[in-house]
C-alpha cells in the first residue's frame, strides 16, 4: 500500500473518531453566537451537539426562542484544529512510523 494512501486512511479514521468523540462528549469548548427572538445575543461556549441541535444548548438559552447559532472566529479555529489538524497529524504519524523489531 502506498504511503499516501495509508496517511489518508489513518487521517480519515482519526477525523471520524474525533468527530464522534466531540459530538457525544458534552465538552462546551466551541465559542458560538446565539441569537434569540427579541434581538438577544449571547456568545457562549457550546458543545458540538449544541451547534447542531438547539435543544442541546446550555440551560441559559431557550430553544423555542433561538433564531440562529453560528460559530465565531475562535470557534471555527478551534473546530478546525480539533477535527482536522490533530487527526491529520495523528494519521501522518501512524502511517510513517516504522515497525519496531524485537530482534535488535
Amino acid at each position: 500500500m502506498s504511503n499516501l494512501l495509508k496517511i489518508t486512511l489513518y487521517s480519515l479514521g482519526a477525523i471520524l473518531a474525533f468527530t464522534l468523540f466531540f459530538y457525544f462528549y458534552p465538552a462546551s469548548i466551541f465559542e458560538a453566537e446565539i441569537v434569540e427572538r427579541p434581538e438577544t445575543r449571547y456568545i457562549l461556549d457550546v458543545s458540538m451537539k449544541g451547534l447542531m441541535d438547539v435543544n442541546a444548548l446550555p440551560e441559559k438559552v431557550d430553544p423555542n426562542l433561538v433564531i440562529s447559532s453560528a460559530l465565531t472566529f475562535k470557534g471555527w479555529f478551534l473546530l478546525i484544529i480539533c477535527l482536522v489538524g490533530v487527526p491529520i497529524m495523528i494519521g501522518y504519524r501512524l502511517a510513517t512510523q516504522e515497525p519496531k523489531n524485537k530482534e535488535q
